[in-house]
């Protein structure tokens, strides 16, 4: 499921590059280079969100509390943010280049959730509604298929308004405020053991603070397109 989803979101990916011409610009590459990077360190150093405060003093003696043998979505869309605009400075590629990955990643988010799926894990809150499975010795929320439909449902409102007039760069921030909604819900059905402030756990308040980062960024996005457009 894994390889299937990176066959698909880079399919995407590629297309959705030639159509906004990306791919005009030989450094266009080492974007692709750098967001994979990033993404995997992310990924791996995304852990810490199932960190106590108190654990992250005992790291350097205790590094298998990063759970090396683990991953997760969140770590690496962070990463894969900072690795993509780290290659862009590095290249020299001055125009915004995420649109290209809007539709890519929750297409491929949503193979890969189905995925978790079936290797049981990302499991969910143990519950008796008609429709949980048995995973991990109780009956619990498919959490994975929820976020699995979420996901390809977002996949599909952003490729029918893909080629609607808006500044570069929106349509992606488009995908990682819709996400971080998602993921804040699912997280209330994730059944692995977490860490919370009050009711919120470390990575629903990453989410809150992600997608109101990027929806205050919209408005001053659209003015300098349209400043741009009538000048």
């Amino acid at each position: 499921m894994v390889l299937l989803a990176f066959v698909v979101g880079g399919g995407i990916r590629r297309q959705e590059g030639r159509r906004l011409g990306y791919v005009k610009d030989p450094a266009y590459r080492w974007v692709g280079v750098s967001c994979l990077v990033g993404a995997v360190l992310g990924a791996k150093l995304g852990m810490l969100f199932y960190l106590a405060p108190s654990e992250l003093w005992d790291l350097g003696v205790r590094a298998t509390d990063l759970r090396f043998d683990g991953k997760t979505v969140l770590g690496a869309l962070t990463g894969g943010y900072l690795g993509g605009e780290l290659g862009k400075k590095i290249a020299s590629v001055r125009f915004s280049t995420g649109d290209a990955l809007a539709v890519a990643i929750p297409a491929a988010q949503s193979i890969g959730r189905l995925g978790c799926f079936f290797s049981g894990c990302c499991f969910g809150v143990s519950s008796e509604v008609t429709w949980a499975v048995h995973q991990h010795g109780a009956l619990r929320h498919p959490v994975q298929l929820y976020e699995s439909a979420a996901c390809a449902i977002l996949a599909l409102c952003l490729w029918s308004i893909r080629k609607r007039e808006r500044p570069p760069g929106v349509l992606f921030r488009y995908y990682l405020i819709a996400y971080a909604g998602i993921r804040f819900v699912s997280e209330f059905f994730r059944g692995e053991p977490q860490h919370h402030v009050g009711p919120l756990s470390y990575a629903q308040i990453y989410c809150v603070v992600v997608a109101i980062g990027f929806a205050a960024s919209l408005p001053s996005a659209f003015r300098s397109h349209r400043k741009a457009t009538s000048a």
